[in-house]
């Protein structure tokens, strides 16, 4: 292959790779691999559609020889870090993120992906810390603001609302961000909040059987038995199998020695 036609091929497999067509963009980066196997972008490619393929090994094989070929470039590192995080070597995970931040400090990925992992092993100030690094890149990002607000919200820290009303602001028409607000706000027994950012949710057609179950506990927090048992059951309406509304329902009466609330979720752009 010429440089030209080289160049094409990859033009094509970009173009494949982004439109989720990943049997034919890996033919074409194996063609360019077979003509130069050390191509440090082709082997970067390639390991990303068998990292989604889940043949780890392989995605270790072609990825460690881009950074051998080119041990300077940030990304190559950040998604060796996702790799070896995905085989469950955290530790090395941490320090492949670590080694792109010194190349690239402004490596997004990576901050994203330490914020992860730290909040997974409960480490966090220092899951805040590199999510805030992040933010400092890229401050319009709605997953990072939620995983914030998550953080903050376990830590009973006044600033999840904050983070919780800008994933909100970013993705208005999403269900999630306003039931994560619901969730801070009913463990700080805010219920006039949570029923406003509720009913919300319910006027733009956006509801779910989560929803309806914190409103249900909403309104149980607001003295209103009759109006939690109809929310509660109108969660069973949507989904009868769901756990969460039918114990809230059968423990209506003593509903304060527990709430079953919707987990708040920490989202994961792979």
């Amino acid at each position: 292959m010429s440089d030209f036609i080289i160049r094409q091929a990859f033009a094509e497999a970009l173009d494949l790779h982004k439109r989720e067509q990943f049997d034919e963009a890996k033919q074409i980066y194996k063609k360019i691999l077979s003509v130069d196997e050390s191509n440090p972008n082709a082997n970067h490619l390639i390991s990303l559609i068998y990292m989604v393929e889940g043949k780890h090994e392989d995605a270790k094989k072609h990825i460690e020889k881009a950074i051998e070929k080119e041990p300077d470039q940030a990304i190559f590192h950040s998604n060796y870090g996702a790799l070896l995080q995905a085989m469950g070597k955290i530790k090395d995970a941490i320090r492949t993120y670590k080694k792109s931040l010194k190349i690239d400090k402004k490596c997004f990925q990576s901050h994203y992906s330490l914020g992860v992992l730290y909040a997974d092993r409960q480490e966090f100030d220092k899951a805040v810390e590199s999510y805030t690094n992040a933010l400092g890149i890229e401050n319009d990002s709605p997953q990072v603001h939620n995983n914030l607000a998550n953080i903050y919200s376990t830590l009973n820290n006044p600033k999840a609302e904050l983070h919780y009303q800008k994933t909100i602001n970013l993705l208005p028409e999403e269900t999630y961000p306003r039931l994560n607000m619901s969730n801070y706000l009913i463990k700080q027994k805010n219920f006039e909040g949570s029923k406003k950012i509720l009913e919300e949710l319910i006027h733009a057609d956006l509801a779910t059987e989560e929803v309806f179950n914190n409103l249900g506990i909403t309104y149980k927090g607001l003295n209103n038995n009759e109006k939690a048992s109809e929310m509660f059951k109108e969660a069973l309406k949507l989904n009868p199998k769901y756990s969460l509304a039918k114990k809230n329902l059968e423990s209506l009466p003593k509903l304060d020695d527990g709430f079953h609330l919707y987990q708040s979720p920490t989202t994961d752009d792979d």
